[in-house]
């Protein structure tokens, strides 16, 4: 059960009147101010208050991405809207309805929203050119990944296509974060095999122009996501354009491809499909674009 605080006048059901039905006629501001008070001080994580805390398909001691519990707490506080998300590997203890406990690094059993939990399912395989969900395992962070090697399909080899091509950090190799090739552990992944899945990209209607937002949980007509920069926001879904996971395009084709976030019109100027990029027009630079499979779109009236 939730609380919400609506909006004067309209009469709510809230944790501290559950199984009260006495009439009250005291004045509106005594009574909001004391549903306001209630939900502040309810003690429950839940940043995202009017979004669906729908049950999630876990087993205890899976994988899940979800970011960390301070966070979640400070935007429980202070508003989403105040706080930056990375979504790390952490493990689930124990699913509810709408509440799943989840025992991270600092602290264990820390009850959170449903809606903040991405499950990564435990013993699937890949194949040479899939794409999967999990996370930097040389680093942090969830990374969407290409397969490149699936000799051994419970660990395959991978380029995290979510790390810029170019990043000029480099392994203790001396290859670049963003080309290298990483072996990932079992039960770490999950295949992504349709849009609107868990990890794969919208470009959202935000004002005049189309954004780029990674979904993390879609419920009815609502799709909470992540953007640029770790912002995380509800978009309605008719808002939002789903991006193919492999995109259908070649050189010279016209597309619309993310730059600092927002989408731009590009050309292709080649498919890299081993490395899962794509290589467009910079409208702002001669060195190219360098975009993930995922993130290249078309159709889009921008402008």
């Amino acid at each position: 059960m939730k609380c919400k605080i609506l909006i004067a006048g309209i009469v709510v059901i809230t944790f501290v009147s559950c199984g009260n039905n006495t009439k009250s006629t005291d004045n509106k501001e005594t009574k909001d101010s004391i549903k306001t008070e209630t939900t502040q001080n309810d003690g429950k994580i839940d940043p995202f208050k009017d979004f669906p805390k729908d049950p999630i398909i876990a087993n205890v001691g899976d994988y899940v991405l979800t970011p960390s519990e301070n966070w979640q707490q400070d935007a429980t506080d202070k508003g989403a809207d105040k706080v930056t998300f990375i979504f790390y590997d952490q493990k689930i203890a124990a699913t509810g309805n709408e509440y799943s406990k989840i025992d991270f690094m600092s602290k264990k059993g820390v009850e959170i929203p449903n809606y903040m939990i991405i499950p990564i399912k435990a013993g699937q395989t890949a194949k040479k050119g899939d794409i999967i969900l999990t996370w930097w395992q040389s680093g942090s962070g969830m990374k969407r990944a290409i397969v490149t090697d699936a000799s051994n399909p419970n660990e395959p080899i991978v380029n995290y296509i979510d790390i810029d091509w170019n990043n000029p950090a480099k392994n203790s190799a001396g290859i670049g974060i963003g080309q290298q090739s990483e072996k990932i552990k079992p039960n770490t992944f999950q295949v992504i095999n349709n849009m609107w899945e868990a990890g794969t990209s919208v470009a959202a209607k935000d004002g005049s122009s189309y954004k780029l937002a990674t979904i993390v949980k879609v419920s009815g007509d609502k799709v909470l996501t992540i953007g640029f920069a770790g912002k995380m926001k509800v978009y309605a879904k008719s808002d939002c354009s789903p991006i193919a996971i492999k995109p259908n395009v070649k050189a010279g084709d016209m597309v619309q491809v993310p730059w600092v976030g927002t989408f731009k019109n590009s050309k292709v100027q080649k498919v890299d499909a081993k490395n899962g990029r794509v290589f467009c027009d910079n409208p702002f630079s001669k060195e190219p674009l360098i975009i993930p499979f995922g993130n290249v779109t078309s159709g889009l009236d921008v402008k």
